[in-house]
């Protein structure tokens, strides 16, 4: 075990920054970004009607190009936060790290097969913070897929084998029937859940089977140390 901590920012990313600093706690961290709302926004701007399948994006062509632009403005606001935080970054956004398989059920999608962990030890080396948005390739061919960021962040923990796995977002967690949070989720019993949050709790189960010991969902001051 590397004894790193692996957080996926979602929802105001920017905001999450310092929480996912604090819960590293020294820790060495890798950071993986999202970017949901400001594609659907772009698509939106565009014209291109999104499509989702289980809480998956259908991606396209158009699709996959809005991705691309919106992730990229969402890892050049990180890089610049971070640097206001003391922290210098090594953004990775052109499937760098991942070889996929392709889930041709929703297009232009990939599924993370290989993470290549030495790029993100050299990150590290180096006195950089590892940034990586959600896009792989194709096997090794350089065609890009759009990945699912919950995939990413559960597929880059097992690679590293990581101490711990947080979703950091402005949603409280997992909630109940009557709206409470969920205090631990059981993979033999889960609980009922919809949208986006169906491949959130597949990536934690994902996570926990390849070995990292503790995966948790919640607002950023929640995973504190």
């Amino acid at each position: 075990m590397t004894g790193a901590l692996v957080a996926k920012l979602g929802g105001n990313a920017l905001a999450l920054l310092p929480d996912a600093i604090a819960a590293a706690d020294g820790r060495p961290l890798v950071l993986v970004h999202g970017g949901g709302a400001q594609i659907t926004a772009l698509m939106e701007t565009r014209g291109i009607p999104a499509r989702w399948v289980d809480g998956r994006r259908y991606t396209d062509l158009p699709t996959l190009a809005c991705a691309r632009v919106a992730l990229a403005d969402v890892s050049d606001a990180l890089v610049a936060e971070l640097r206001e935080l003391g922290r210098e970054a090594q953004p990775f956004r052109n499937g760098e790290l991942l070889q996929c398989l392709r889930r041709r059920e929703l297009g232009l999608v990939g599924e993370p097969a290989v993470v290549d962990v030495e790029v993100i030890r050299a990150a590290w080396n180096a006195d950089r913070l590892p940034l990586i948005a959600p896009i792989g390739r194709e096997g090794t061919s350089p065609r890009l897929l759009n990945v699912n960021a919950d995939d990413v962040a559960s597929a880059i923990a097992i690679a590293l084998g990581a101490d711990e796995l947080a979703f950091l977002s402005d949603v409280p967690g997992v909630l109940d029937e009557a709206g409470n949070v969920l205090a631990t989720i059981s993979a033999a019993a889960p609980p009922t859940v919809s949208g986006g949050m169906l491949p959130k709790l597949e990536a934690c189960n994902a996570a926990l089977a390849g070995g990292v010991r503790c995966v948790r969902i919640g607002a950023g001051t929640q995973v504190r140390p």
